[in-house]
This record gives structure tokens, C-alpha cells and sequence, in this order.
């Protein structure tokens, strides 16, 4: 009895070993990105994961995330839809009327073009403008000065490192911390 005991458990731990060296070499992507550079005007892309800087050009769609290695600059109408985040490992720079699904997060400073939308937060490690017109749904963090171009529209708090916040006319904030 003890003989085919511990033959079954040799057998089980092989079938082990077997499965699990079946599955260190199966592919399992969940999450894919593209490590690219540019975006053609007018251009459709998934998600981007780029080892250098990311440039959109004018009514591009990214469809996903842009999580870049140094600046990102989207030009104007581009679209960052789906799940929407822009990570930038430098500045981010948005065109006219350039829409943000999701959050933004820049080491460096933010300049949003005029009539721009983020529906998430935005965290800058320096200064932060917005063009004029320009909505963010969320909260405002910032390492630097907040410059709000007129009308601009912030819903949630603002926090300013330096304390230093500019409003255009008409600019607002939910609250400022």
C-alpha cells in the first residue's frame, strides 16, 4: 500500500511540474500597449507605452492609456477615451479642445490648450495652466503655481505647492487647499 502511495503522489507531483512548465511558456495578455512615438493626425490607437516622448496629432483617438517615458503632447481635438489616464514622465501638453477620459499625472508642468476637458485629476510636479475654457472634473495638485485662463472651470479643490494660484476672469474652483 505504502508502494502505490507514494507512487501516486510521484505522479501527481510530475503532472505538477508538467502543467506548470506548460504555463511559464503560454502568453497571457490582458493589458497590451504599443511602444510608439507619433500618432498621425487624424490617427486611431490602443493603448500607448512609450520608452521616449509621445506626440498625437490633431483629432487623433487614443482608445486606452498613454503612459510615456518623457513629454506627452496631444494635439488639438485629440481624444484619450476609454480608460482615459495620461501618465507623463515630463511635461503634457493638450491642444484645443483635446478631451481626457481619465486622470493626468506629469513630473513636470501641464499647459492645456483652450476648451480642453480632463473628467479625472490632475497631478503636475510643477507649474499647471489651463487654457482658456478648459474643465477639469476632478482635483487640481500641483508642485507649482495654477495658472486658470478665463472661464476655466475646475470642480473639485486645487492645491498649490507654492500657494500661488492666477484667475483668468470668469475662472473658478470647488475649493481651493
Amino acid at each position: 500500500m505504502k508502494k502505490i502511495y507514494m507512487g501516486v503522489c510521484i505522479a501527481l507531483l510530475l503532472a505538477a511540474f508538467v502543467v506548470g512548465y506548460a504555463r511559464i511558456g503560454a502568453t497571457q495578455t490582458t493589458d497590451t500597449c504599443t511602444d510608439v512615438t507619433t500618432v498621425v493626425v487624424g490617427d486611431k490607437i490602443g493603448n500607448v507605452c512609450s520608452s521616449a516622448a509621445f506626440t498625437a496629432g490633431a483629432g487623433s483617438t487614443i482608445d486606452g492609456y498613454v503612459n510615456a517615458y518623457a513629454d506627452v503632447t496631444l494635439g488639438s481635438l485629440c481624444k484619450v477615451v476609454g480608460i482615459g489616464n495620461v501618465s507623463s514622465g515630463a511635461a503634457f501638453t493638450s491642444g484645443d479642445g483635446c478631451v481626457v477620459k481619465g486622470s493626468v499625472s506629469a513630473k513636470a508642468g501641464y499647459t492645456s490648450g483652450a476648451n480642453s476637458t480632463v473628467d479625472g485629476n490632475v497631478t503636475v510636479g510643477a507649474d499647471y495652466t489651463s487654457g482658456a475654457k478648459s474643465i477639469v472634473k476632478g482635483n487640481v495638485f500641483v508642485a507649482g503655481d495654477v495658472t486658470l485662463g478665463a472661464g476655466s472651470k475646475i470642480t473639485g479643490s486645487v492645491h498649490s505647492g507654492t500657494g500661488v494660484i492666477t484667475y483668468g476672469d470668469g475662472a473658478t474652483v470647488g475649493s481651493v487647499k
